[in-house]
This record gives structure tokens, C-alpha cells and sequence, in this order.
């Protein structure tokens, strides 16, 4: 991981990273009192975001960056994804650390990374609240040896085949 400032990044990156921080206040998380954002950026340029969303059955809850990645999804960029930056803070004060994505957002990154090309370079970019402290890293560093959709060996859809238009409800 490289540890950079805030001025090191890019202006994309910087976006990503505010966008992240803003919508961490629209965070679900009456449990835990820990806020997180998420910003997904997409290969034209899109940012979009996610937060965590807590529920009293603790396993039905979902990290922000899983939620940015089902949001880019649903909105017809899941194979577009090639960057996400995570930003996170306490109930009443900001992070003193970094905050990493857990195990299961590391596994669904790399699923993204896979579908937009990106593979194991796929960029994570981690900052404390204030972004005092931020760290880049790669999904190929912080799930080394990972299994994804390229290990099924599945034949990939061919651009001939028929596909319906989720919003005309036309079939092409």
C-alpha cells in the first residue's frame, strides 16, 4: 500500500474521496455508530456511491462498498467499475485509521475488477475522515490469490444473443 496526500492524488481521485465522505452521513447505523461511505468510479468518468446499512438482524447488513457496487449495477455500470475509495467515521468523531474494506467487499471488488478488465490492479483508495491519512492500494495486494468469475472457466455471453432491455422492456 502507498500512503500519499491528499494533493498527491488526482482530481478524480480527490472527487471519489469527497464524494465518499459526503454520503457517509446518509449511512444506516444505529448499532455500531460507525459511518461509511463509498465512491465507485467508472471507466466514462461516473461517480457512485453507497453507505453501509445496518440491520437488527446483523447479517442482513451491507457495507457501503458492496452498496456502491450493486448501485453501479443497477444502474448499467457493473462491468465499468475501476476504482472505489472508502471513507469512514465514528458517531460523534472521525477516524483516527484508515478503514479497509472487509472480506466479503474485498470478494465482490474483485468480482467488479474482473468484469471491467481491470483484474488485480483495480484501485482502492482509503482515507480517514479529515483524509489525513490515505493509503492506495490494489484489490491484487488485499486479496492476493482470489477466486473469481474467470476462475469458473464459464463461456462468456456472445454479443449475438438476445437481451432485453431492462427499461423499454424490448428484447434486441
Amino acid at each position: 500500500m502507498a500512503k500519499v496526500a491528499f494533493e498527491g492524488l488526482s482530481e478524480k481521485e480527490k472527487e471519489m474521496l469527497k464524494a465518499a465522505r459526503k454520503v457517509l452521513e446518509r449511512s444506516y447505523a444505529p448499532y455500531s455508530n460507525f459511518y461509511v461511505g463509498a465512491a465507485v468510479l467508472t471507466r466514462d468518468g461516473n461517480i457512485i456511491t453507497g453507505t453501509n446499512y445496518e440491520s437488527a438482524s446483523y447479517g442482513n447488513s451491507i457495507c457501503a462498498e458492496r452498496s456502491a457496487l450493486l448501485r453501479a449495477n443497477n444502474q448499467g455500470h457493473g462491468d465499468k467499475c475501476v476504482a472505489i475509495a472508502v471513507v469512514a467515521k465514528n458517531r460523534d468523531s472521525p477516524t483516527a485509521d484508515i478503514t479497509a474494506p472487509c472480506g466479503s467487499c474485498r470478494q465482490l471488488i474483485f468480482e467488479a475488477a474482473q468484469r471491467s478488465g481491470e483484474g488485480k490492479n483495480f484501485k482502492i483508495i482509503m482515507a480517514t475522515t479529515n483524509f489525513e491519512k490515505i493509503e492506495v492500494s490494489t484489490i491484487g495486494r488485499l486479496l492476493p490469490m482470489a477466486f473469481g468469475p474467470d476462475d469458473l472457466e464459464l463461456e462468456k455471453p456472445s454479443k449475438g444473443k438476445e437481451s432485453e432491455d431492462v427499461e423499454s422492456g424490448e428484447v434486441k
